[in-house]
């Protein structure tokens, strides 16, 4: 892992979540969304780790050097939010030159397994240069549909605003984490475009650039739905606590009740 780096990105304020805090400040079993998501993945041994921040960037990057201060992360800034692949591009600074992999994952996911990152990691290597996390669903919600030809492989990213019919019903979704090619990743940055339904820089639109240019691009399936919640509101906050309930139980007493608060939880709008 010491030749894999990782972009975190945490520049949000997080609308939904009706709060003055940094989205990613937020806290879900004790812990802050992004404390959860650096130490998860400093847990691998991954040689650097840079965290993109926009929003009240000071307070993230204080809160960060309190809880974890023997790490030495990196930091850069997104003053506008024009997307997910603009954020990426403010990381090229620490990646030029760069010969290694680079995983990307977002600071709001705080249930991932660090055996799913792991998995993504190894997977991105020879001619694969970009991995998606992806599961499939029966009714899949708004995020982006993954689209493949005949044999499977994998053709791009679209996502639901931007999508035909056609595309909406495909059940595998793009959770959004991703390993990459370094060099591969810093050559689709390099084409990406925003004319799209957001105008704004998709880092899903990268696939598709490395496809068109040659890569192949594979996908791995995340083991539990739970490790592929982003909190985007209040209720999200709410249903995470619980689900750490639920992984706690000791006893089939305690887990009807964590199971029946999880059930009032997603039922609150």
């Amino acid at each position: 892992m010491k030749n894999v780096k990782a972009v975190i990105l945490a520049a949000g304020k997080g609308t939904r979540m009706r709060s003055e805090l940094p989205k990613v400040l937020h806290t879900v079993d004790g812990k802050t969304m992004i404390q959860h998501v650096v130490e998860r993945v400093h847990a691998l041994g991954i040689g650097e780790i840079i965290v993109v921040v926009g929003y009240k960037r000071e307070m993230v990057i204080d809160h960060l050097r309190q809880v974890v201060p023997e790490l030495r992360l990196r930091y850069t800034i997104q003053e506008k939010q024009l997307g997910t692949g603009h954020a990426v591009m403010m990381a090229r600074p620490y990646l030029q030159g760069f010969q290694g992999r680079v995983l990307v994952l977002y600071g709001d996911m705080p249930l991932i397994n660090p055996r799913t990152i792991r998995r993504l990691i190894e997977t991105c290597q020879g001619e694969v240069k970009a991995v998606l996390l992806t599961i499939v669903l029966d009714n899949p919600p708004d995020f982006g549909r993954i689209v493949r030809d005949e044999s499977g492989r994998v053709l791009r990213v679209v996502e639901v605003q931007d999508a035909t019919p056609e595309e909406r019903a495909i059940r595998e979704v793009n959770v959004g984490m991703y390993c990459f090619d370094n060099q591969a990743l810093l050559g689709a940055l390099e084409r990406l475009r925003n004319d799209n339904a957001q105008g704004e820089y998709y880092l899903t639109d990268v696939i598709e650039e490395i496809v068109q240019n040659g890569g192949r691009v594979e996908t791995v399936v995340a083991e539990t739905l739970e490790e592929t919640l982003g909190i985007n509101d209040p209720d999200h906050l709410r249903f995470a606590e619980v689900l750490k309930h639920i992984e706690y139980a000791e006893s089939l007493y305690e887990l009807i009740d964590a199971t029946l608060a999880m059930t009032r939880a997603r039922g609150t709008r």
